[in-house]
């Protein structure tokens, strides 16, 4: 309802968000686009909000036929992100479907964080009767076998081609919440770290994490009260002590939107501030609101020795937004 409540406020900005981006100024590109340039050192695919369900085959086929896309494009993929919601009801038979789709079809590993979805919604619609706590650990476990690594916790590092990858999650503490989230002293302490590890090797490092930080993004207008608590984790201050940090969310189900809609109504898909550049990925398994309601999109981001290059698009189509491609130039 909140969000219904923001879009009726909002009306004119959500209308001229999805025209804006979906009749663009400078274009749609077509076809596959092999964008990354010779020095380019990272090429990520990013999407978030898969919601698979074991039973429904509409968003398990867009997952499968998108990653069939990366596979035969002329861009090399070196790493797959999916921010959050990977399942729709946190039942261990969609998870292990989501990760069946990732082994077969996804051109590179793919670094998963759990969102909401995953864990607070443990027992949503009577489709499983677990607790939140065994909804954790079935991510934990599925997630550390297909990545091969031996993470505790909803948290973890990663690495590819050198570059840093840090998933956070809720710790799902005394029960967890259905849909807010907490990360907790302990996490906030290996964020830092991992970050001060990357700062020290200077290299850009890249903070997955479903949830979209407070007053981020067009946050307050999108989904008011949707993002992280500051007030109790306050992961703004920890990212902004550091160099070339990149933050990757999703949940907000909010569209693409065109570098115009930015201008016009401050609701960006990517967003500098104090030195982090926050990326909100749509949702590729369901509509989208405020920019382009399409499923099936998401992000290439490209990374030089300079800057890194953000590239919307659609894994399906291979559509690409021109006319919403951000440039951020790395400090150092």
């Amino acid at each position: 309802m909140t969000v219904v409540k923001a879009i009726l406020s909002n009306f004119l900005a959500f209308i001229m968000a999805i025209f804006l981006t979906a009749f663009p100024y400078k274009g749609v590109e077509l076809p596959i686009l092999n964008t990354a340039k010779d020095d380019c050192k990272l090429v990520v695919e990013m999407i978030s909000d898969t919601h698979i369900e074991e039973k429904e085959l509409i968003r398990q086929t867009f997952m499968k036929a998108g990653f069939r896309n990366l596979s035969r494009a002329s861009t090399k993929v070196d790493a797959v992100v999916v921010a959050g919601d990977l399942t729709n009801y946190a039942d261990e038979p969609s998870l292990a479907k989501y990760y069946e789709i990732l082994d077969k079809y996804s051109p590179a590993k793919a670094i998963s964080c759990a969102g909401n979805h995953d864990i607070g919604h443990a027992g949503d619609r009577n489709v499983t009767d677990i607790s939140r706590e065994e909804a954790k650990a079935n991510f934990i476990r599925y997630n550390n076998a297909y990545l091969g690594i031996d993470a505790r916790d909803t948290y973890y590092s990663y690495e590819v081609n050198g570059y840093r990858f840090i998933a956070l999650g809720d710790i799902c503490y005394d029960g967890g919440h259905w849909d807010a989230m907490d990360l907790g002293e302990e996490q906030l302490a290996f964020l830092d770290s991992e970050l001060a590890a990357a700062n020290a090797e200077n290299k850009p490092a890249f903070v997955v994490c479903h949830w979209p930080v407070d007053g981020i993004n067009g946050e307050e207008t999108i989904w008011p009260g949707s993002g992280i608590d500051l007030s109790v984790n306050d992961v703004k201050s920890v990212m902004e002590k550091y160099d070339n940090v990149f933050y990757i969310s999703g949940h907000m189900h909010a569209g693409i939107k065109s570098t115009a809609v930015d201008e016009k109504y401050d609701l960006a898909s990517v967003e500098t501030v104090n030195g982090v550049t926050y990326i909100n990925l749509p949702t590729y398994g369901l509509v989208n609101s405020f920019g382009d309601p399409v499923s099936a999109t998401g992000m290439q981001l490209e990374v030089y020795d300079d800057e890194v290059i953000i590239r919307p698009r659609n894994f399906i189509t291979n559509a690409w937004y021109t006319n919403a491609v951000y440039t951020i130039s790395l400090a150092g």
